[in-house]
């Protein structure tokens, strides 16, 4: 068996998300408690109480990330020898935590700073320009880039933002754009593109002005080595210490890889994999790949108990 932890991303979250395990494990409580002292941040609040404070990403990522790991704290006990992490956008930054490959301290520091300054370009953005992301479904990855090709022969303004799986891609780009390619899309029989409730059009050039204050950020915290590999979002292979940074950069302008990095696990052997955190967003899209490996999420307590016969006994 070789096995993999996998986390969610932005979006995941939902009312009382982690609090089960805040409420049954001291090591999920001490998660959520360094969190809020680190970042000044009411996280179990918002969770409990002011879930609409959530729907803003600075708030957000800070919170998801905070019950991936306070989960992950609580199971690592239980869970064999690790392989192989990643994590879908945000979640790439719990993968780096939870390897050992960037401290909690340093990560939710980085966090918070990510969230803040995605949260005061999109504010920006929705000011000067009319942009959309949207979730495009059961098209061909080939059939998009093709439609893309088409709007943007002009100008670019339309790209693929989140590569998600081979029957699930999302894009993003002005509503002119947008609005171009559903059209040219359903000539070509593809109707099912919706648009999403997201803040901004992350992981597409459109957030190019973050990228300098991010990389300041960036400059002055270490990265280790890390007990488990962690695969980047950006070019599927296991980070390494020297290019981590250059790569979180680029994370920010760049698709989200994520059928590829399921695709190498399995090349690189992986049976099993677990996804931990809020929702169930990566375990539904890995149901629609072929020859997926096994997978079990881990967002309940109740989970816990499955996890030693889905790791077969």
């Amino acid at each position: 068996m070789s096995l993999a932890i996998i986390f969610n991303g932005q979006g995941a979250q939902y009312k009382e998300m982690g609090q089960d395990f805040a409420r049954t494990f001291p090591e999920a409580r001490a998660v959520y408690e360094k969190i809020e002292t680190l970042t000044n941040y009411p996280v179990r609040q918002w969770i409990t109480d002011d879930f609409e404070a959530l729907q803003e990403t600075r708030y957000a990522q800070v919170a998801i990330a905070a019950t991936s790991l306070a989960i992950y704290e609580s199971i690592q006990a239980k869970l064999p020898a690790i392989d192989y992490m990643a994590g879908l956008s945000l979640g790439e930054y719990s993968s780096l935590i939870a390897s050992g490959m960037l401290s909690l301290e340093e990560g939710f520091s980085l966090i918070k700073t990510r969230g803040q300054l995605m949260t005061n370009h999109c504010q920006t953005l929705r000011e000067s320009s009319d942009i959309v992301m949207a979730a495009v479904m059961k098209m061909p990855l080939e059939e998009i880039q093709a439609v893309l090709k088409e709007v943007n022969k002009a100008e670019e303004k339309l790209y693929l933002a989140n590569l998600n799986s081979s029957t699930q891609v999302t894009i993003a780009g002005t509503t002119e754009a947008f609005n171009q390619f559903k059209k040219i899309a359903r000539t070509r029989g593809y109707k099912k593109i919706m648009p999403l409730k997201v803040e901004g059009p992350f992981h597409t050039p459109y957030m190019d002005a973050v990228c300098a204050p991010y990389d300041e950020a960036l400059a002055p915290l270490s990265f280790s080595e890390g007990e488990v590999l962690v695969l980047s979002n950006t070019t599927v292979k296991p980070h390494q210490t020297e290019k981590v940074k250059e790569l979180l950069v680029r994370h920010l302008v760049e698709p989200v890889r994520w059928q590829e990095t399921i695709a190498s696990m399995k090349t690189f052997g992986v049976t099993k994999i677990i996804q931990i955190g809020p929702g169930k967003t990566l375990a539904n899209l890995l149901k629609r790949e072929p020859e997926a490996p096994d997978t079990l999420v881990v967002d309940k307590v109740a989970d816990v108990e499955e996890i030693e016969e889905f790791l077969g006994g």
